[in-house]
C-alpha cells in the first residue's frame, strides 16, 4: 500500500493490540501440553446438547447456548474465517475446551498467527481494525484508500441471539 514498508515485530505488535501474551501459543492444534488433557469426543459432550447426533457433521444448532455464544464470539470476532460460521472446526472444539477448562491462551500469539496465515494469496484480510492501527502507527495516507461502513448485519444484534434459542 502506497509503497511503505511496514515490519511489525513482535513487540510492536504487543504493544499496538494490547493482548495479554500469557499462556499457550496456540496455532490451530493442540501443544504438547494438553495433548494427554483433551479428548474429541469429551469436548463434543461437554458442548452440545444432551440429544445431539455427535455422528455426524458439529453443527452449532447442537450446542449448548452458551457454547453457542462462545462458538459465535469465536469465529466473527476472536479469530474470523470466511467459512461457514455454524459447522464448527475441530480447531473450534480445542479453543472452546480451552474456555471451559480455564486453559490459558496467549491471545496475541494466536491473532499474529491468524494474520500470518492471511497473507497468502486472495485471503481476506481479518481484523479491519487492528490493521488500521498498524496503518495508522506508520503514518500511512488512507485518504484516497475505499471507506467500508460497518453495516447493522456486521453487529451482534437480538436477531442473532434470538437464532440461538434464547
Amino acid at each position: 500500500m502506497h509503497k511503505i514498508l511496514i515490519i511489525v515485530d513482535q513487540s510492536l505488535f504487543y504493544s499496538l493490540t494490547k493482548l495479554p501474551s500469557q499462556g499457550v501459543p496456540f496455532e490451530g492444534t493442540l501443544v504438547d501440553d494438553c495433548k494427554f488433557d483433551y479428548s474429541s469426543h469429551d469436548t463434543r459432550k461437554m458442548v452440545c446438547n444432551d440429544h445431539a447426533d455427535m455422528t455426524y457433521r458439529s453443527l452449532t444448532g447442537s450446542f449448548t447456548f452458551d457454547c453457542r455464544i462462545m462458538h459465535f464470539i469465536i469465529v466473527c470476532i476472536l479469530l474470523p474465517r470466511s467459512t461457514n460460521p455454524a459447522q464448527a472446526s475441530e480447531e473450534d472444539f480445542i479453543l472452546l475446551w480451552a474456555l471451559q477448562t480455564g486453559r490459558q491462551i496467549d491471545w496475541a500469539h494466536l491473532v499474529w498467527y491468524r494474520m500470518h496465515k492471511a497473507l497468502r494469496a486472495n485471503a481476506p484480510l481479518p481484523y479491519p481494525h487492528l490493521i488500521t492501527l498498524f496503518l495508522h502507527h506508520f503514518n500511512v495516507p488512507l485518504d484516497d484508500e475505499p471507506f467500508v461502513k460497518v453495516k447493522r448485519s456486521f453487529s451482534i444484534g437480538v436477531d442473532v441471539v434470538t437464532s440461538f434459542g434464547y
